[in-house]
């Protein structure tokens, strides 16, 4: 296993001689360090070297963004060292909305309302149409033939930016405001619809095995979310089959762990039932 060297990895990216470089993570996905340099902090993110594809689908992403008013991190530098695709950016202030949850939970409802609105303002930011696709519906069933699929074609919209990975994580906030959304891996254009479902999803499904007296929090986000999200863009329509969608695409996304963790499936596909039932009822 090679070892990463930051510093030779910056003086590739034109920000040689940094004064500091820090570890912060680093994982089977990517490394990222906290750089000081002509006394300023940035962040180096280094990608494995079958992430190029990946990594330059975020760096026109977090591009396109910029100018949304979504806070973003401006990318200054990106290439590719030793084979393995890098960027540095701006370093954003905050902390993850989960260790913010922790440490003010009266806040939950206000931090939700935060975040909700900055995705209704992410849905607003327009995709070339040269950068639409439809390969999101795939997350809901393999083939072109599923049932779930031919529901939803003709009801998706195909023009707007879609996060797909948006959840507490992935949103850093000073407490009151976000400050940054990170993570852009899985962005692509798609329905808006969609990635609202996928970001209630993982709020409700994935938040682990939580202790009794953190669940209230967690509500408390989760309605402010909505309320916050639909003060921007208004009510969402037929979302029960974006749900049982955003059910499916748990299942496929996070297969290898489910595997092991059959309490968590048995929830997810409860959830997928109630909104299958709730879709048939809608359409009679």
């Amino acid at each position: 296993m090679t070892t990463l060297d930051p510093r030779a990895i910056l003086a590739a990216l034109d920000f040689p001689n940094p004064e500091d470089v820090v570890p912060v993570s680093g994982g089977r996905d990517t490394a990222l360090y906290r750089v000081t340099h002509d006394g300023r902090q940035y962040a180096l993110r280094v990608f494995q070297p079958d992430q190029l594809a990946m990594s330059r689908n975020e760096v026109l992403v977090m591009n396109m963004v910029a100018d949304s008013g979504v806070p973003v991190p401006r990318v200054l530098a990106y290439g590719v060292h030793d084979g393995r695709p890098a960027m540095v950016m701006d370093w954003c202030e905050g902390i993850t909305v989960v260790e913010a949850l922790s440490r003010w939970p009266e806040r939950a409802s206000a931090l939700g309302a935060a975040c909700g609105a900055a995705l209704a303002h992410l849905h607003a930011v327009i995709v070339p149409t040269r950068l639409q696709d439809d390969t999101w519906l795939g997350w809901g069933g393999p083939s072109d033939d599923d049932p779930l699929r031919q529901q939803l074609e003709p009801l998706v919209r195909h023009d707007r930016l879609l996060h797909l990975d948006f959840h507490p994580l992935n949103v850093l906030t000073d407490g009151e405001r976000v400050t940054a959304v990170i993570d852009w891996a899985n962005a692509q254009a798609g329905d808006p619809r969609a990635d609202l479902a996928r970001a209630i999803s993982i709020i409700r499904l994935d938040a682990g095995d939580l202790p009794p007296e953190a669940r209230p929090i967690l509500r408390a986000f989760e309605r402010g979310f909505r309320d916050g999200y639909e003060r921007i863009a208004g009510p969402p329509v037929d979302m029960p089959l974006f749900h049982v969608w955003a059910g499916h695409a748990m299942l496929h996304d996070l297969a290898p762990r489910l595997a092991a963790n059959p309490t968590q499936t048995a929830r997810i596909k409860r959830w997928i039932r109630l909104w299958e039932q709730c879709s048939t009822i809608a359409s009679q």
